[in-house]
């Protein structure tokens, strides 16, 4: 071996430490950046005419762990699935109220049968008539505020969705961006890590709303599918589509086209149950929530308005009433049918006829919603029967979901036990999906993270290589002196 050969061997060596110090003190810098990984310098023997000639560098690397990242964002997917579902059904519980909560659904049920018992005892006492009609205009409003609320989680659905798809729109630009610029850094040799690694963190944030399957072709360019077959970036960015509705009543569905669906470049996509193509993130837990969860929360409550609505209107229960007057409780003051129980939780409201506020009498409390004149003040036989209809054991309408004959405050009880069920149920599962997407996130960051410990281990000995090469050129230097003496 020449003396200039073994310099220009030291000096390759040099060349390499220098550029695998500066890839590790990038590594600890970005120690704690979202969704970086680590970096290193890959090497390989230089030789010239069958002749070692030195190290070169063969680029610099992202370390990588396939299985664990796509194991790691299905998690996510399922995390974010759950978490929205989670979400919509606390609210949905909680505003059934709490049992001994003095707002609760099934507490103003019992509140209104406690008020009628005591009535019956002293029908005379317009202080207890004045307790039924308060008891009565609690329950109505209660069930008001409940549907409002129904509306109000459908419509935050509508606007996450919004959201979800201006966020989804925006990473596949951004990926088709980025695989561009990678695809033409690739060419020159530079280092591209910094630009996969975005790339990747917006891979990310469209997999935790449509979990996405990734390839990747010979030139650096990904394709991203959903894992139900759609196509979302394959050289060119597919564009999401779907409109806003900012005032959802309980009759509007998707079905009905009162709802906006989901669109890619232009093509409709099944959103509904039995739809997979966007299926599993938090895009589809939106469709779930406002289509499918929030209305049959709707149905079941608007069923329950309506047994209490009819328990009343029936004339057996009030001679006064005539073949289609409006009973204790209404439609907005008119007389109830079964043809329009849609959104009647949010209409229920208590006769006028009985409230002096709205130009009633509060004695027709007791002798009856369509009496003309005071019967006798210690009459209790229409009380007695009101008492009666509330606590009487009727079979539930197909609506309720309930396989059960029960009272008022039974159906109300055995309602808001499902919900809170169901509640807690999905909320077990999301904390089980929490757990899993962190278990596999850590898993993930010990895989492709950066270990400060070990890097500065990789630098002590890139410092012994950097100083030993260091040394050849230093002894090859002294060489060359002496033969240039000579």
């Amino acid at each position: 071996m020449s003396i200039s050969n073994a310099m220009n061997n030291a000096y390759s060596g040099l060349s390499a430490m220098s550029r695998s110090a500066e890839t590790v003190s990038n590594n600890v810098s970005n120690a704690l950046t979202e969704g970086y990984s680590r970096q290193q310098v890959e090497y390989s023997a230089t030789v010239l005419g069958n002749q070692g000639s030195g190290v070169g560098i063969e680029g610099i690397t992202r370390s990588e762990d396939a299985l664990i990242t796509r194991l790691r964002r299905n998690a996510s997917a399922d995390f974010a699935n759950t978490s929205t579902k989670s979400d919509a059904l606390a609210r949905l519980a909680g505003v059934l109220g709490e049992p001994g909560d003095s707002g609760a659904l099934a507490v103003r049920y019992a509140a209104f049968e406690d008020a009628l018992s005591l009535a019956v005892s002293a029908p005379d006492s317009v202080a207890l008539q004045q307790g039924i009609l308060v008891a009565a205009k609690n329950l109505t409003s209660t069930f008001n505020q409940i549907s409002t609320e129904v509306s109000r989680v459908r419509l935050d659905a509508d606007t996450r969705i919004v959201r979800d798809v201006e966020t989804v729109n925006t990473a596949l630009k951004q990926i088709e961006s980025l695989n561009a610029k990678i695809r033409a850094l690739s060419l020159s040799g530079l280092n591209i890590s910094a630009l996969e690694d975005q790339r990747q963190m917006a891979v990310d944030r469209v997999n935790s709303i449509i979990p996405v399957r990734q390839t990747k072709a010979d030139n650096g360019d990904v394709a991203i599918f959903s894992q139900g077959g759609e196509v979302l970036l394959n050289g060119s960015a597919r564009k999401l589509e779907f409109t806003q509705t900012h005032l959802i009543m309980p009759s509007m569905t998707l079905s009905s086209g009162a709802l906006s669906g989901l669109s890619v470049n232009g093509k409709p996509v099944d959103v509904g149950i039995f739809g997979r193509a966007v299926d599993g993130g938090s895009l589809s837990a939106n469709f779930l929530v406002r289509d499918t969860i929030a209305p049959k929360f709707q149905v079941r409550l608007d069923a329950l308005s309506a047994d209490l609505i009819e328990r009343f209107q029936d004339p057996s229960i009030d001679p006064t009433m005539l073949l289609g007057d409006a009973g204790m409780f209404t439609n907005t003051g008119a007389y109830y049918s079964s043809l329009d129980e849609i959104g009647i939780s949010g209409r229920i409201s208590v006769n006028p006829s009985v409230d002096p506020a709205n130009g009633g009498e509060i004695w027709r409390l007791r002798d009856g919603v369509g009496a003309v004149t005071q019967g006798i003040v210690g009459e209790s036989a229409q009380l007695i029967r009101m008492a009666s209809a509330l606590v009487d054991i009727r079979p539930a309408s197909t609506n309720l979901g309930l396989a059960i004959a029960m009272s008022g405050v039974g159906f109300a009880e055995e309602t808001t036990s499902f919900w809170v069920s169901e509640s807690f149920r999905t909320e077990e599962d999301h904390a089980y999906k929490q757990s899993l997407h962190s278990s596999l996130r850590s898993e993930e960051l010990q895989a492709v993270g950066v270990d400060t410990d070990k890097e500065m281990q990789s630098l002590l000995v890139i410092e012994q290589a950097y100083a030993a090469n260091a040394r050849v050129i230093s002894v090859l230097d002294g060489l060359m002196r002496k033969l240039l003496e000579m």
